[in-house]
């Protein structure tokens, strides 16, 4: 039975060759135009991704105070030796904020030896700090600003005011002179624009009793989400380099939605076209449909017989709207990289489009139903005709 109307709605196509052209161009631009915009969006959230899988350890968690009904929660020496039974390496630190004489803000983090082997920091100049008073290391960024408007020099002492509060609650600036030891290697990440010291020496001069924070290092990032679930239940507050993806792929897919749609109104034009052509042909065959009606064919045969049609249209559209998409998103690959490279300087993409089956399979489905959908009106009008009055239609 569907091979005979599938038979049919090839021949009306044929018979029409024109118009039928004309309406798989309309449906496979509209799918190809989707096709390429998704990839797109795919290809930048793929990107955005992995820079930050680069620049970010996938087994660290940051761990900070938590809030609950009775109050602050403060990671003390107690809370640090918890942490230590969910990772293999805790490091806990402290952090202020500084200035330095042009102006230059930057965090101080007060650190352990523990705490550069997590975040596998290596120096690009000078050493590590040891056991002197004061003695600091700076991220790259830090280093070449510090450089260029303080005159920073490795083994030079340097001044920078931090900002503590005394117990009536008014600002005291206290002025604090450190030696730069070393710089650090880029990394990609917030560390390049932060400077590091010893744990106790950064305690000392902001008198603190607790940690600001600490660094829990697991052995493989597929442990992370059941650990920082074990961590928060202690009452502390985590964060990961995952918030970032999940934050990166939620923001990504809103894009990529809001492109698709626009997109989509190529597709919208389409089926305008499919609706347009399906009541035309049911006008031109109103007597063929009353003499299958006078020769007992029912409604819901005259009604496969038009959706039979639409079928092949959107099956034929959707094939060739996803070659298309794979030529256009070739084409965005290979002119809009170059201009990106050129334009803006950014040399790390691989691709800008990322193209999988699940988007091929999406176009090609998006394109049976829009044809479908388009043709229901028409079908059910030719399978509601009055077959005495069709077979007098002139």
């Amino acid at each position: 039975m569907f091979d005979e109307e599938f038979s049919m709605a090839i021949r009306q196509l044929r018979l029409k060759k024109l118009r039928s052209l004309l309406i798989l161009l309309g449906i496979a631009i509209g799918v190809a135009s989707v096709v390429a915009v998704v990839s797109f969006g795919e290809g930048l959230r793929i990107n955005a991704v992995e820079e930050i899988q680069k620049s970010r350890d996938l087994t660290l968690i940051d761990v900070s105070p938590g809030l609950k009904d009775n109050g602050l929660i403060l990671i003390s020496e107690s809370k640090v030796e918890e942490l230590k039974e969910y990772g293999k390496l805790v490091c806990p630190y402290v952090k202020d904020a500084y200035v330095s004489p042009s102006g230059s803000y930057f965090d101080l983090f007060g650190v352990q030896e523990d705490y550069r082997t997590a975040n596998e920091l290596e120096l690009a100049g000078g050493s590590w700090f040891e056991s002197g008073q004061n003695q600091i290391v700076l991220g790259s960024d830090l280093w070449g600003k510090l450089e260029k408007l303080d005159g920073a020099k490795i083994g030079t002492p340097i001044t920078a005011k931090l900002r503590l509060y005394g117990d009536d609650g008014r600002p005291i600036d206290k002025e604090v002179n450190f030696i730069p030891t070393g710089y650090l290697k880029p990394t990609g990440s917030e560390i390049d624009n932060e400077a590091f010291m010893r744990l106790e020496s950064a305690k000392e001069l902001s008198k603190k009793e607790y940690y600001d924070g600490a660094l829990v290092k697991v052995e493989s990032s597929s442990l992370v989400t059941d650990t920082r679930r074990k961590i928060e239940k202690l009452g502390l507050a985590t964060s990961s380099a995952q918030d970032e993806i999940d934050s990166v792929n939620r923001i990504m897919n809103a894009v990529t939605l809001v492109l698709a749609f626009f997109s989509s109104i190529t597709l919208l034009v389409g089926g305008l076209m499919v609706i347009n052509t399906m009541v035309v042909s049911v006008y031109e065959r109103t007597r063929e449909i009353g003499i299958s009606k006078a020769l007992g064919a029912s409604e819901s045969d005259i009604l496969r017989m038009f959706l039979a049609e639409c079928l092949f249209i959107g099956a034929l559209g959707g094939i060739f709207g996803d070659f298309f998409g794979v030529i256009l998103s070739t084409l965005i690959d290979r002119v809009g990289r170059p201009l990106l490279i050129s334009r803006l300087g950014i040399e790390n993409i691989g691709h800008l489009t990322a193209l999988n089956f699940k988007i091929l399979a999406a176009g090609f489905v998006i394109s049976l139903v829009v044809s479908v959908l388009s043709g229901l009106y028409p079908a059910w009008r030719a399978a509601k005709l009055d077959p005495i009055k069709a077979l007098r239609h002139l």
